[in-house]
């Protein structure tokens, strides 16, 4: 029986001698949990390797440089040539989405404004038409910075009072920007003086306005995940900026249940509302989930360990 039992391990010890490095994959944190590497990203890895065309049950997977590191190994003779060349391409593509995701551009549309009659909306609509017609098409700039996933809610209460009260918790997530972009959204007032003008304007002040205009990270279209419902976007001034155009991008994840506090104090536990606003952001997919969740899109840099001549 012992000696049956340690054939059996020698025999595997040859299987996994005769597996090599083929591939290095650098994340951006460690992978591992507990003792080996963590199972939303062992899937993640694996998937990665079926959707290249690979046979993902030949691949062998090991954690080190304090887990940020993946190594893939398979048998000598697993790659071909042109599972080479599809695994190559599959992560080029991967790292070039995350690079490409750096990128932030701002189309202003340009069209004559429409000259129907209408109400106060339409004469809104018609002077952003006409200020979106002095812009250049196209502002671009750069992420800088990609804030953690944040939760706000409205501290009401007068100074001095400590009375309770409740108020909605809030998810959103700030990105800095490298180069300012103008405002694109604005509170606008109608020329005149009567009385029927000056309550327009009470109206109209109550809601912004946004010019004509669609904005992307990368190859993703933030104005169709707001239509999907993702999330709401604007560009704003932060506190620290050298003028008056907007360097950061805001994120409105939406509401996610009422807190009691008081003086900034709250009675509640926020980690409930921590982890369902993270979850909302990685929903959200690209590009967010370059920068939080377990997944692939986590990965910085790949090695390529590939012999000169497929077998």
């Amino acid at each position: 029986m012992n000696v049956r039992r340690i054939m059996l391990l020698g025999s595997l010890a040859l299987l996994g001698a005769c597996k090599e490095e083929r591939l290095v994959l650098h994340f951006e944190q460690p992978v591992t949990s507990g003792w080996g590497i963590d199972a939303a990203y062992e899937h993640a890895i694996l998937e990665g390797l079926k959707n290249a065309g690979i046979d993902s049950s030949q691949a062998t997977l090991s954690t080190r440089d304090s887990g940020k590191v993946v190594a893939v190994s398979f048998p000598e003779d697993a790659l071909g040539q042109q599972q080479q060349a599809s695994l190559t391409t599959y992560f080029n593509d991967m790292l070039k989405a995350r690079t490409e995701a750096q990128q932030v551009r701002l189309h202003i549309k340009q069209q004559e404004p429409e000259q129907a009659e209408g109400g106060p909306l339409s004469d809104a609509a018609r002077m952003l038409q006409e200020k979106a017609n002095k812009m250049r098409p196209l502002f671009t700039s750069r992420i800088s910075a990609f804030d953690t996933p944040r939760l706000t809610y409205q501290e009401q209460e007068k100074p001095g009072i400590r009375l309770y009260e409740s108020s909605q918790v809030r998810c959103q997530v700030t990105l800095g920007l490298e180069s300012p972009l103008p405002h694109i959204d604005y509170q606008l007032n109608l020329p005149g003086e009567s009385s029927s003008t000056s309550m327009l304007n009470q109206l109209l002040g109550l809601q912004s306005f946004r010019l004509p205009s669609s904005m992307s990270i990368g190859k993703s279209d933030l104005d169709q995940a707001v239509a999907d419902g993702h999330y709401a976007y604007k560009l704003i001034t932060s506190p620290n900026a050298r003028n008056k155009q907007a360097d950061e991008l805001v994120f409105f994840f939406g509401e996610l249940g009422d807190v009691v506090h008081s003086g900034g104090a709250t009675t509640t536990d926020l980690g409930k509302f921590e982890s369902v606003c993270l979850e909302r952001v990685i929903a959200a997919g690209r590009p967010f989930t370059f920068h939080y969740g377990n997944s692939l899109d986590r990965l910085v840099a790949v090695d390529y360990l590939f012999s000169e001549q497929a077998h």
